[in-house]
């Protein structure tokens, strides 16, 4: 009742005081009145006074209380609510933390340490935090956090700050549920039997048989082990489904299916291997399906015996480690050969084009394919980078002795002007479009043939309309001289052509020494009938005086910082074309010493780092140098580095070797591994 009638004083004292006014102004002229109004209107003003006085205490007291309540849910939030906070002052010590935030940090938070000693390093420096707000995940003891950190600033410029303010939010439900979904995705591979049938050829039906089952065994407990589904769908092609956590594990294990199939011996007299295409997080079972069987196209190609995975786009390669040998059938050269011949009827004009810096390879496969094109009565030419030590000795050679391959050899910038919308190129000793001897010839030509040795890459050149990829023969010289034979019973070589091709091949095999099959000298056995001149090409061969000595020093200077590694570097070495040719032949002298498994020689020019390494089989130097963004074979490898050092990619190289060295020794004293 009370508050009701202070209420309705509030609402009416103004119509009440214009009443008391009227009143006095009656009484001015009616005396009787204005004794009454000034006291009434002193009654409302008093009233008033006092209305406004109560109203003020309530509005205080009201205040009071939202401050408190503000003040208590803060320190609720503070205290109980899951988020860690700590104060931190401007020299790391800490000042000020919530409970939350001590028990997160497992009790090691006390007032005065030191940030660093509080929270994870290295990936937490206080400095780094103290420059800019920052908010990332952290780990602490097994937990995921998201840490804020904010400053601390006392100034509107912000320039000022007395330290900063941590808060960590626990989302380690969150990240468990995202690795569990991650372990959780489908991975599908595709396996195939490299060399089915050069195991199974000569066996006896009983023996064929137990090596299938051993094959089919192996392939199966790995599926099991994995979890995975496995379902095989011809004599040698095979799928497994498993799922990312399983890949994870074969990843860890670096895919040791391939060791045991390796090791089959079941009365087999060659061990046989196995490659798989490996796919994994992609938007649809399409694509999954797509990029598994990609992955075992690349590692087909890049000699099979090896793992290709694919999570995200993203490539790994396992395996390859051993060394692939020649296949004897001729069916594909064949093929191809017929191939060839028909697109060169179809073309106007035929272009050949090796590798950027040719070496005798390079040029004498692209001989033999231009040679493939005479026959046919066509225009050819033979593009070139215009540089190496090999192209000279191959120009004066043909200006020698034919006078039609010296007019041919042009470089990218003249055979341009040749090019017609029909033209047909042919790449030679390469596949990957950086190598090209001319970038401009390579983008204009849209029809493409290519024919190469190396292992394919991931980044090889698309929209080939014939690809020949062979990493089993020793050279692109020996693929030429087997397309010859099948391409016209009526071409026949000269002197010269034979040469040059015999050349390419004695250059990659280190003369006769590696990566070479029965294949490989029966073409040179075909090449000598023909006229090749071992005279002439151990002519084309001879080094100059400084050349010898300068190998002699490398050799000389060579270390090793492994046992079984010899490195050896060329300081300040000219931007000559001759110096990758000193780097390639001190590597071949090293690794021909006794104890030296692997020789890597490096030059350092100007403005270039030269890398050429070499094994004796027992390391695969293509793994090291593609790691580091080169490539090659197993046993001869090399990598270009612009703006680096010797000394920069030196440890990295070191390691790597060193990594392979211990899979070794592993495998050899596993007895699970060997048997």
């Amino acid at each position: 009742m009370f508050n009701k009638n202070w209420n309705f004083w509030s609402d009416n004292r103004f119509f009440i005081a214009v009443i008391c006014i009227l009143i006095i102004i009656v009484g001015i002229y009616e005396r009787l009145f204005l004794p009454v109004g000034i006291l009434l209107l002193i009654g409302v003003y008093y009233l008033s006074r006092k209305v406004y006085k109560s109203k003020e205490m309530w509005f205080n007291a009201y205040l009071d209380t939202v401050v408190r309540n503000i003040e208590r849910a803060n320190n609720y939030a503070v205290q109980h609510l899951p988020i860690g906070i700590a104060v931190f002052e401007s020299d790391g010590k800490l000042q000020w933390k919530n409970e939350m935030f001590q028990t997160w940090v497992d009790g090691n938070a006390e007032e005065g340490m030191y940030f660093k000693e509080i929270l994870p390093l290295p990936e937490n420096i206080f400095e780094a935090l103290s420059n800019k707000n920052i908010e990332k995940q952290i780990k602490i003891n097994e937990r995921f956090f998201i840490m804020t950190a904010r400053r601390i600033i006392t100034s509107e410029s912000g320039e000022n700050s007395t330290g900063i303010v941590v808060y960590l939010m626990d989302v380690t439900e969150k990240e468990q549920q995202k690795k569990k979904f991650d372990e959780e995705q489908i991975c599908f591979a595709n396996l195939q039997f490299d060399n089915y049938s050069d195991v199974m050829k000569g066996l006896s039906e009983s023996t064929k048989a137990t090596v299938a089952v051993e094959f089919n065994k192996i392939i199966s407990k790995w599926s099991e082990e994995l979890n995975g589904l496995f379902i095989k769908y011809d004599e040698d092609l095979y799928s497994v489904c498993f799922n990312k956590a399983a890949l994870n594990e074969a990843i860890n294990h670096k895919f040791d299916i391939l060791d045991k199939i390796r090791e089959i011996k079941a009365g087999n007299k060659i061990a046989p291997t196995i490659s798989m295409g490996v796919a994994c997080e992609e938007k649809s079972l399409l694509l999954l399906g797509q990029r598994a069987q990609s992955g075992l196209d690349l590692a087909l190609g890049r000699g099979g015996d090896q793992a290709v995975v694919s999570i995200n786009g993203e490539m790994q390669f396992f395996g390859g480690k051993n060394v692939v040998q020649a296949k004897s059938t001729r069916v594909r050269a064949r093929i191809v050969a017929q191939a060839i011949h028909e697109l060169m009827l179809d073309a106007d004009k035929v272009f050949v084009m090796g590798h950027i810096n040719e070496d005798y390879d390079s040029l004498g496969a692209a001989i033999g394919v231009a040679k493939m094109a005479f026959s046919l009565s066509k225009e050819a030419y033979i593009v070139t980078s215009g540089q190496g030590y090999s192209l000279e000795k191959i120009k004066k050679m043909a200006e020698e002795r034919d006078d039609v391959y010296a007019s041919i050899i042009i470089e990218g910038e003249a055979a341009l002007e040749h090019i017609t919308s029909n033209s047909l190129l042919i790449l030679v000793d390469h596949h990957r479009p950086m190598l090209s001897a001319s970038q401009e010839v390579l983008n204009t030509i849209a029809k493409k043939v290519i024919i190469d040795h190396h292992r394919r890459s991931e980044d090889m050149i698309k929209n080939s309309i014939l690809l020949y990829l062979e990493p089993l023969s020793s050279s692109a010289s020996e693929l030429v001289t087997e397309l010859i034979t099948y391409f016209d019973d009526r071409l026949e070589l000269d002197a010269a052509e034979a040469s040059a091709l015999y050349a390419g091949l004695v250059v990659d095999t280190k003369n006769f020494a590696v990566q070479t099959g029965e294949r490989t000298f029966e073409a040179a056995a075909y090449l000598r009938r023909n006229g090749a001149d071992p005279i002439l090409v151990r002519k084309l061969f001879r080094d100059e005086q400084a050349t010898v000595m300068q190998r002699a020093r490398l050799v000389a200077d060579a270390r090793m910082p492994l046992p079984g590694l010899a490195v050896s570097i060329y300081k300040n070495a000219p931007l000559h074309d001759t110096t990758q040719i000193i780097l390639a032949q001190a590597a071949d002298e090293l690794v021909a010493m006794n104890e030296i498994n692997v020789s890597v020689v490096m030059a350092e020019t100007e403005d270039e780092l030269l890398v050429s390494a070499r094994s004796d089989g027992s390391i695969n130097v293509q793994i090291i140098m593609e790691e580091l963004g080169g490539g090659g074979h197993q046993t001869v490898a090399g990598l270009q580095l612009k703006g680096v050092k010797a000394e920069d990619i030196e440890p990295q190289i070191i390691e790597l070797t060193k990594k392979q060295f211990e899979e070794i020794d592993t495998n050899e004293s596993n007895i699970i591994a060997r048997s």
